[in-house]
């Protein structure tokens, strides 16, 4: 703030490859809680279940690939933290989610789900020794209830990410901050070694013109003829 003003920030939108990122994620972990519910739903809306003869290793390979672009994404913004606090506060700037990049990050996990959850039923069958050859025998047994199970555990897990990366955005002048002074007490913690300072040049002009402010003159010293 300088005379009444205050300094504008500017604001920038969440970069196109950040939100599919974001969008990859919760379609991941969106397509193994739907591929379970619908295990469970159908045990008890369906008469025949498809997903009761099937061994289902595909749920454990696409959480390990759901955590790991979780871990990715974080490992990302902390390392673009560390940058700006290393560098300047004031390089922070603010992240807006329009319209258009929020209903196509919803739009883009429901339609990622839909399709991850039959193509993990069919990465089941396979390994299981089993054809899958219906569409609606790779969503549980019935199209309807596997695609609406599907969509509402997408739009779930979407929203979750979405308010969790919000306020991470939010906080981050905040996360920037801690850094910066963990960074600034580590940086004062430092002092230069005896060795290092026996490889400099030592000179005293400074400190003799700053001391001789504070000194007294003592009495004239008498002249031996």
């Amino acid at each position: 703030m300088d005379g009444g003003f205050v300094e504008a920030r500017p604001l920038v939108r969440l970069k196109f490859w950040t939100l599919c990122s974001l969008a990859l994620c919760a379609a991941t972990a969106a397509a193994v809680l739907a591929h379970v519910a619908i295990d469970v739903v159908g045990d008890f809306a369906l008469e025949h279940d498809s997903y009761d003869n099937i061994a289902h290793g595909s749920r454990e390979l696409v959480t390990a690939f759901a955590i790991f672009l979780a871990l990715v994404l974080a490992w990302r913004g902390l390392k673009n933290c560390f940058e700006i606090a290393a560098l300047n506060r004031r390089r922070i700037v603010e992240i807006t989610f329009g319209a258009r990049q929020t209903a196509g990050y919803f739009c883009a996990t429901v339609l990622a789900s839909v399709v991850a959850v039959p193509a993990m039923e069919l990465l089941d069958g396979r390994d299981d020794g089993v054809n899958v050859a219906r569409l609606s025998d790779a969503f549980g047994g019935s199209l309807a209830l596997g695609v609406t199970v599907t969509v509402i555990c997408a739009i779930a897990i979407a929203a979750l990410v979405f308010a969790f990366a919000r306020w991470l955005i939010f906080y981050r002048k905040t996360i920037v901050a801690i850094i910066e002074t963990i960074l600034r007490h580590t940086g004062d913690s430092l002092r230069p070694s005896a060795q290092a300072l026996g490889r400099e040049r030592l000179t005293f002009a400074d400190r003799c013109a700053y001391t001789l402010r504070f000194s007294k003159r003592g009495p004239p010293a008498r002249l031996a003829f």
